[in-house]
């Protein structure tokens, strides 16, 4: 099954995930959807006690996101999230027990809604996503160090890998964010944001 319709952009943290899918929605009409994390159960817990509140914090942002991602009355939808993506901060933080029941959740949701019909990823060091974590000052990701985004880019790795396998109908679309500097450079960022739009159209054409 496949929503037509809905870009989803995936990435680590800072990457610019956000920042891409406003610029998306400024170029087109379409409805954006953002994460609203201080609004989903366990999270300010997790935060404080990963390892304790790992599972709750990562089932409820499978159901909020899926959630928030459905499609309504054709319009297309932008995410600054990827369904997938829970499963690789779900790797970092939980035993494998956990990390079935999660599968398992997303499993049902994707079964509801469908894969995206384009993913983007930013592909962005863990050194610049500090730079821009630390820019933005997020109370709760004031701890966050390299050891965990070098963590959590691999399971990203992983995860995006299988992602491709179990659903080959979806557009990738990998941008070096490192490279384009999504959040200082304006015209880089509508140039990628065009790019995106033109890859959907050609997956739908």
């Amino acid at each position: 099954m496949e929503a037509a319709h809905r870009i989803e952009i995936s990435g680590g943290i800072g990457a610019g995930k956000t920042t891409l899918a406003r610029t998306l929605a400024a170029l087109r009409p379409c409805r954006l959807v953002e994460e609203e994390v201080r609004t989903v159960p366990f999270f300010r817990q997790f935060y404080a006690e990963p390892m304790a509140y790992g599972f709750h914090k990562n089932v409820s942002f499978v159901l909020s996101h899926a959630d928030r991602a459905r499609s309504e009355g054709g319009a297309a939808v932008v995410c600054d999230y990827a369904l997938f993506q829970d499963l690789a901060y779900t790797d970092i933080v939980c035993e494998a027990a956990d990390v079935r029941a999660v599968e398992a959740v997303l499993a049902r949701m994707v079964a509801r809604i469908g894969h995206p019909a384009l993913l983007v990823h930013l592909a962005c060091a863990p050194e610049i996503q500090l730079t821009h974590i630390a820019r933005r000052g997020r109370p709760e990701e004031g701890g966050l160090g390299l050891p965990y985004l070098e963590r959590l880019r691999t399971a990203l790795d992983r995860r995006l890998a299988a992602f491709r396998r179990e659903s080959p109908a979806t557009r990738v679309l990998t941008i070096d964010a490192d490279a384009l500097d999504l959040e200082a450079d304006p015209d880089a960022l509508r140039d990628a944001a065009t790019r995106i739009w033109a890859a959907l159209d050609e997956g739908r054409a």
